[in-house]
Order: structure tokens, then C-alpha cells, then sequence
């Protein structure tokens, strides 16, 4: 891979990873946000649940692409 493409790849990664921190973000404050409400019901509960999964899998999934990619270094 030419150092241009290395650069591209990186900024493509580095781009992304900042994508997913604000959509992280956004959700854990939607998370809060619910916590702090005093009518939380089942359904909200279940809301709850199916974001904290999406968003676990879409961080563990952005790791992976990330470690696969070279950008994360493993512990050995």
C-alpha cells in the first residue's frame, strides 16, 4: 500500500471512530436521560435494553475493523 493510501485509510478510520463517539455519546445521554424519568415503563426498559445492545455491537464491531486494519494494537 502507497503512503497516500495508507494516509486516506487513516483519516477514513479516524473520521469514523468520530462518528461513533458522537453517536455514542448521544445515545448514553438518551440512556440518562431515561434513567432520570420517573414514569420508566416496560416499554422504555425495553427501549433501553435494544439501544445499550446496538450500540455495544456497533463499538465492538468498529474495534474489530479497527484491529484487523492495523490501527489497534493487541496486548500480547
Amino acid at each position: 500500500m502507497k503512503p497516500i493510501e495508507q494516509t486516506y485509510l487513516l483519516k477514513a478510520a479516524l473520521t469514523g471512530d468520530a462518528r461513533q463517539m458522537q453517536q455514542a455519546s448521544q445515545i448514553l445521554a438518551g440512556v440518562a436521560m431515561l434513567l432520570n424519568d420517573h414514569d420508566f415503563d416496560g416499554l422504555k426498559r425495553e427501549a433501553l435494553i435494544e439501544t445499550l445492545w446496538l450500540l455495544s455491537n456497533t463499538l465492538e464491531e468498529r474495534g474489530e475493523w479497527l484491529q484487523e486494519e492495523g490501527y489497534v494494537c493487541t496486548e500480547q
